[in-house]
């Protein structure tokens, strides 16, 4: 099918392009936190932990656990340290989880639950951080200790197979890396490490206790981490200082392998390994993300229309059958026999592919809502069946027909050089178990020679899934990477992403066309990202965790301060539309009732209801309305 038009009026239209002007992150000379002390003995100080054959190790938790699905050093050192045992080892963390507050989508577990089909028997646990801001105080504490007694239980009787011993290992937070600077309008943005710092402790030290009354193992993050982060200024281990990037993950892969293990170095020759293990734990890793947080999931669990029955289950199957290649792969690799190139995945079965409905259905149904068959207009075809305005006039800019990676696409925005830029989404919905890994992609289309076309198309980044919304920040790009939103940056002007940092993890996927899209930056520099009804969002900030679910409406993201706020959008709570006027307020439109409505006097403190304004336009229900511009 083609998507073919751009419409330019023939009326002047200007295109303001707000960019946040965020600094580096770090600067000179910013202070440093003050030293955490507890105490943390290594494994040479301690009995080593024990991984019997077949260990089937689950990691449950907050983003801590959920970040080490990006980077894999610890399961690589830990394949590495324990070769020939042949451990299974599964990544269960989500963002913003708690010991007593583990949101998630819809029906999800209506199929089946990965972590009970799973069946861990060594569990890594990682919680305090969320749990922190709740307060330090005795309370506060208490509470969380209880709440993690109560879920330490019900893993062991729900999730554990019957008769098999469980055990556990209860990880402390890593420390709150200091963003500090001597100008001190940027230390009021960002929160106070020290203060984080001295939080975190007490939930440390309450993990301690615990570990120490109930018989489990007990790891401590905090001390190491702090002294770490406080060698050098700014940030270097963290992308916010409360989420590790590529090298904190690795210093965390270190002290937890250490602390459980031993200090004994890798050999050279598990070293020169090293890297090629961590690639297939990295792969093996994604595949198991679209089990355990599959996209789409208010179709896949069963919750919204779901009439075939028998497409998920099997993609469920082949996913967790690639997973388990991929694990021998790796026993392999770490153990140095020889391998092939990749793994082989021929063995992993089939998925089934449902027919289309198109046609299936009765005549009264089909005459309000089909075609009586199927006809992909041209471009030009398509332009002769609009009626515009007087004085307004349709021309092609881009097809997909002279553009063919112009597949799919969702959202524009103009750069500040007047380049257009697409989001393009062909894998939509979702991914298909044993297809090509996703490739949906941010162009750059040109038009170089003055002709009104573009003749030239840059793909600026092509690993994404699903870009429902993209606008430009702070020199570079912020985009949807269901179910994250990255950072990209081109650093070297050559018009591709060379810098790529996973920057916010959680938004729903429940249904990915109601997904954080329509993104629109506020001429404050806030970003405004819309979000559908009937789906659950759990993002973790340096603020602390914030959750939605079931309240289609409006997210503002303030890309200085990490900072999140929502608030409900009238009507039936699909918004796919927004725009704001020459004095900063802003429309909002409902793709599914079609009404249009101020948005300022909505975005101040959030109400329940949905029936709060009159429509500043009312289309009267004729669906959709999925677009609106001044």
């Amino acid at each position: 099918m083609l998507h073919p038009i751009v419409i330019r009026p023939i009326l002047t239209l200007g295109v303001l392009l707000s960019l946040c002007c965020s600094g580096p992150v770090s600067a000179a000379d910013p202070a440093k936190s003050k030293p955490i002390s507890s105490g943390n003995a290594p494994a040479s100080d301690q009995q080593v932990l024990p991984i019997e054959q077949g260990q089937r190790i689950a990691a449950v938790g907050n983003c801590l656990a959920e970040r080490m699905n990006l980077f894999g050093n610890f399961e690589t050192r830990l394949q590495l340290r324990q070769v020939d045992r042949d451990i299974r080892f599964r990544n269960f963390g989500w963002p913003a989880d708690e010991v007593g507050n583990r949101q998630r989508p819809n029906n999800y577990t209506v199929i089946d639950d990965p972590l009970k089909v799973f069946s861990p028997n060594l569990f890594l646990c990682f919680y305090g951080f969320n749990e922190s801001f709740a307060g330090d105080d005795a309370k506060s504490v208490d509470a969380f200790i209880a709440d993690y007694r109560k879920w330490i239980a019900e893993l062991k009787k729900t999730y554990s197979s019957a008769g098999e011993a469980t055990r556990f290992v209860l990880v402390s937070p890593v420390a709150f890396e200091s963003e500090w600077t001597d100008d001190p309008l940027h230390n009021r943005l960002h929160p106070d490490a020290d203060k984080r710092n001295a939080s975190l402790a007490i939930y440390r030290d309450a993990i301690k206790k615990l570990a120490a009354e109930d018989g489990h193992r007990f790891v401590d993050l905090l001390d190491d981490t702090s002294t770490k982060f406080n060698q050098e200024q700014g940030l270097q281990f963290t992308i916010n200082g409360a989420h590790l990037n590529e090298a904190g993950d690795e210093l965390m892969g270190e002290l937890l392998d250490q602390a459980l293990f031993g200090t004994d170095a890798l050999s050279d020759e598990e070293t020169d390994r090293f890297q090629r293990v961590r690639t297939w734990v990295n792969d093996k890793s994604w595949l198991h993300l679209q089990d355990y947080r599959m996209l789409n999931g208010w179709y896949v669990y069963g919750g919204r229309r779901t009439w075939d029955t028998e497409t998920f289950p099997t993609e469920y199957r082949k996913i967790r059958a690639m997973v388990d290649v991929r694990d021998q792969y790796i026993w392999d690799l770490a153990a140095g026999r020889e391998v092939a190139d990749e793994p082989d995945d021929s063995g992993t079965g089939s998925v089934v592919v449902p027919p289309t409905m198109f046609g299936t259905r009765d005549e009264n149904f089909r005459k309000w809502r089909e075609p009586e068959e199927l006809v992909y207009p041209t471009p030009e075809e398509s332009i002769s069946m609009m009626k515009v305005p007087e004085d307004f006039r349709v021309e092609l800019f881009a097809s997909e027909i002279d553009f063919p990676e112009l597949a799919n696409p969702n959202q524009i925005a103009f750069d500040a050089k007047g380049r257009l830029w697409v989001s393009c989404m062909p894998n939509y919905p979702q991914w298909q178990p044993g297809a090509q890994r996703p490739s949906d992609r941010l162009l750059i289309l040109e038009d170089t020679d003055g002709d009104g076309r573009a003749d030239k198309t840059t793909t600026f980044y092509d690993k994404l899934i699903c870009p429902t919304g993209f606008e430009f920040v702070n020199g570079g790009v912020l985009v949807v990477d269901e179910p994250r939103i990255l950072f990209l940056k081109d650093t070297d002007g050559d018009d591709h992403a060379d810098e790529v940092v996973q920057l916010i993890d959680g938004i729903a996927t429940g249904d990915t066309h109601h997904a954080m899209g329509s993104w629109e930056l506020s001429p404050g520099g806030l970003l405004y990202m819309l979000e559908g009804i009937a789906i659950s969002t759990s993002v973790e900030t340096p603020w602390g965790p914030f959750r939605n679910r079931d309240r289609g409406g409006v997210y503002v993201f303030d890309p200085i301060t990490m900072r999140f706020r929502h608030f409900v959008t009238p009507g039936y709570g699909n918004p796919w539309c927004m725009v704001f006027d020459e004095w900063g307020q802003g429309i909002v439109g409902d793709g599914t009732n079609a009404k249009q409505h101020w948005a300022t006097p909505l975005s101040g403190q959030e109400v329940t209801t949905r029936k709060t304004l009159e429509p500043v336009f009312d289309n009267e229900g004729m669906r959709p309305a999925v677009g609106n511009e001044f």
